[in-house]
Formats: structure tokens, sequence, C-alpha cells
């Protein structure tokens, strides 16, 4: 009767153990395209907010950051479509790519400190998705090192998988985050990036490998 128990333990391990292997699944990498009937900026100028969107505006890029000649802050926006990404997938890394198309800063040498924050608005864009106290960040990661001039007609890859993972676990319908200057309202180091959208060679991308 012992052994019969014995034997029952380890068959009911041996089907568990299949189960798990059966599980398994290979990595899948899925690249995604910003939705520019979405994406676009918005300029605070003495507290008045313009909203320019990509595809209504023909912008050939989006802006973040200050601008050194007149203080206008600019925080950009991007749209990634999240449904071709499985809801019950395991989010293993996730890259978000741009290409700078100008850089203007004070003093030329100095660096731009981006913050890049998940958000989920509804489009289109409206004046408070500017305000992080109305349009919640859900998590931040930053731009390192920081963008400089030497960045100009350059691929900038920048890890957000601790974004998309949570994009994933809230199954969100897209993956949207406002990129901005760190410290934006207060810095003493203005500096405005434009990340380009004017062609589809150029257009910024998501890059997700998954489970």
């Amino acid at each position: 009767m012992k052994k019969r128990f014995l034997w029952l333990v380890l068959a009911a391990v041996l089907v568990a153990l299949a189960g798990c292997g059966g599980n398994d699944r290979p990595l899948v990498q899925t690249t995604i395209p910003s939705d520019p009937a979405v994406d676009g900026d918005i300029v605070d100028v003495a507290g008045v907010r313009t909203i320019s969107l990509v595809t209504r505006d023909a912008l050939p890029g989006v802006l973040a950051g200050v601008d050194p000649v007149n203080d206008d802050v600019y925080r950009a926006f991007l749209s990634f479509p999240l449904d071709r990404i499985p809801v019950n997938h395991v989010i293993s890394s996730a890259t978000l790519s741009i290409v700078i198309r100008s850089v203007t800063v004070s003093p030329p040498t100095a660096t731009i400190p981006l913050r890049i924050e998940l958000v989920s608005f509804t489009p289109p864009l409206i004046g408070t998705d500017f305000d992080q106290s109305i349009l919640l960040p859900l998590k931040t990661t930053f731009v390192l090192p920081p963008i400089s001039s030497a960045d100009v007609n350059r691929e900038v890859n920048i890890d957000v998988t601790s974004l998309m993972a949570e994009a994933q676990f809230q199954r969100l319908p897209d993956f949207q985050v406002r990129i901005m200057q760190d410290n934006d309202l207060l810095t003493t180091v203005p500096g405005l990036v434009e990340i380009d959208e004017a062609t589809v060679a150029n257009e910024p991308l998501l890059t997700v490998v998954h489970f």
C-alpha cells in the first residue's frame, strides 16, 4: 500500500513537471511604430497651452524640453498601439527608439536630461495632458546618457522595460509616453530636443521582447 502511494505521488509530480514544460513559450520580438495620428506636443507659454499634432499640423518632429531663447516649455507625446502584444504575455524587454532631428541647448556643450513618463490618455491631446498632477505618470524612466548636440541625426535607444511591464500589467490598449526635460519648469540649463517624425525611416519605434 505504501509503495503504491509513493508511485501515485511520483506520477503526480511527473504530470506537474510535464505541465510546466508545456507552458514554456519562445521569445517573440515585436516592433511597433508610433501612431502619427496621436503623436504631438504641447507647449506652455506663460500658462497658455498650444497643442500641435503630427498628422493634423504636418509636424516634421515633436518637441520636448525648454526653448533657450524664450523659456517656452514643451512636452512631447508618443503613442504605440499594443494590439499585437497578447495580454497574457510576460514582458522580457522593451526599447523605445527615436531619431533626434535637432537639439537647441544653452550653452552648446550642455546636455539635456529627458524624463520619460508612462501615461494613459484618450486621443486627441488636450491642454491638461501637459500637467503631471492631472495626467498622472504611471511609471518613469530617464534617457541615459542625457541628450546632447552629438545626438543630432542619430538614433537613441531607451530602455523602457519597466514602463512596458506596467502597461502590460494594467492591460493598457496603448503604450503612451510623455517626454519632457527633467525639472523643466525650474531648470537653469534650458534645452530643446526635436524627435523626428518626418519620414517612415525615422519614425519612433517600440521594440518589445515577450513570451
